[in-house]
């Protein structure tokens, strides 16, 4: 029996009656108890089970059923390291909550939840893995999931996460910019053709796709990972921000990634020469007039390295200069809190 049909058979004795159905993963999502992150995008798990692909990526992601009714959902993975070990995630790195629908009485979420710890438990045991970690995405507080956690919890950790609060007006965002950065995005709207698209034709994706290729040297990940990001533009969960000289020759673009109420900047690309252009400025700004309009609360631009982080490796210096950027930009800082969890016997 192969790994992945023993993983299934796993799942479905848990859960006989799941399933990864996108109508209902949306149904659960239109109506949660809590605030879905990106991370409960279910094209979002599917981009990072096909950015793992050639790291034998196995998608574990649940519809739950109770009754033969819709009731939550929990995004899985699995994949393996570069140390070719086994990593159970919902993401490539952490866990994160379930999602439950809205009216789920909280003695039955409480018995799923339960059910789905003692899945996770299984499954690390199977594949060796000796220790998970788990993922706070709630913003204002710890949800109750975590709260739960925390009675098997053998650490905690945090990290800091930059954001703009787009329920601001944009004289309010602009406000709180790093003082350089406002004349820089002015120049670049002035310099450089930026624009926004919502149904990139698939010339102008492969021109992003093949950008990207062209600044780092090869291809950084395999080309499902590309479709997938693709196919969210087509669901309405994502757009492209593209800067173009006068000869509508592509320099620079970033890929925004947005839920109910979040959105991340979740890739980037600028021609290397052209740094000292102010144009990747201007496509953040460009970005947060397209979120705002779209009516949601948080734009997560990424984290804010320190040398005490925990989550992460030690930050590169391409990852400094990136995060400094970012800050640039941020009108909020925000603690987001993992633990780890040792697997019991």
């Amino acid at each position: 029996m192969t790994i992945k049909k023993k993983l299934i058979e796993t799942v479905h004795k848990y859960f006989p009656d799941t399933n990864i159905d996108p109508n209902k993963w949306s149904e659960i999502l239109r109506n949660p108890s809590n605030n879905p992150s990106i991370f409960h995008l279910l094209n979002r798990v599917k981009y990072h089970v096909a950015y793992h692909s050639e790291n034998a990526s196995i998608d574990l992601s649940m519809v739950l059923y109770d009754k033969q009714q819709t009731i939550g959902i929990m995004p899985l993975m699995v994949h393996k390291d570069e140390n070719n070990k086994w990593v159970l995630s919902s993401n490539g790195e952490d866990i994160v909550e379930p999602i439950f629908k809205k009216t789920l009485g909280k003695k039955v979420r409480k018995k799923f939840e339960t059910e789905i710890l003692s899945l996770i438990f299984n499954i690390s045991r199977l594949l060796g893995i000796k220790k998970c970690r788990f993922i706070n995405t709630e913003l204002f507080k710890l949800s109750d999931w975590y709260v739960d956690l925390l009675e098997y919890a053998d650490d905690t950790f945090t990290s800091h996460q930059l954001y703009i609060d787009l329920s601001l007006s944009i004289e309010e965002i602009k406000s709180k910019f790093r003082r350089s950065i406002k004349s820089i995005i002015n120049k670049g709207l002035r310099d450089w053709k930026i624009q926004v698209h919502e149904k990139p034709t698939n010339e102008l994706f492969d021109s992003f796709r093949l950008l990207h290729k062209s600044v780092a040297g090869k291809a950084t990940r395999p080309i499902q990972s590309w479709n997938i990001q693709k196919q969210q533009i087509e669901c309405k969960e994502s757009f492209i921000i593209t800067a173009s000289d006068n000869n509508n020759c592509l320099v620079g673009a970033g890929l925004f990634v947005y839920s109910k109420n979040f959105a991340e900047y979740a890739s980037g690309v600028y021609k290397r020469e052209l740094f000292d252009k102010p144009f990747s400025h201007a496509v953040q700004m460009k970005a947060i007039e397209t979120l705002k309009n779209k009516g949601l609360k948080w734009y997560e631009l990424g984290q804010k390295y320190l040398t005490i982080d925990k989550n992460k490796k030690a930050a590169t210096k391409k990852e400094l200069s990136i995060a400094h950027f970012k800050e640039g930009f941020s009108t909020h800082t925000f603690a987001r809190q993992y633990l780890t969890i040792i697997i019991p016997n």
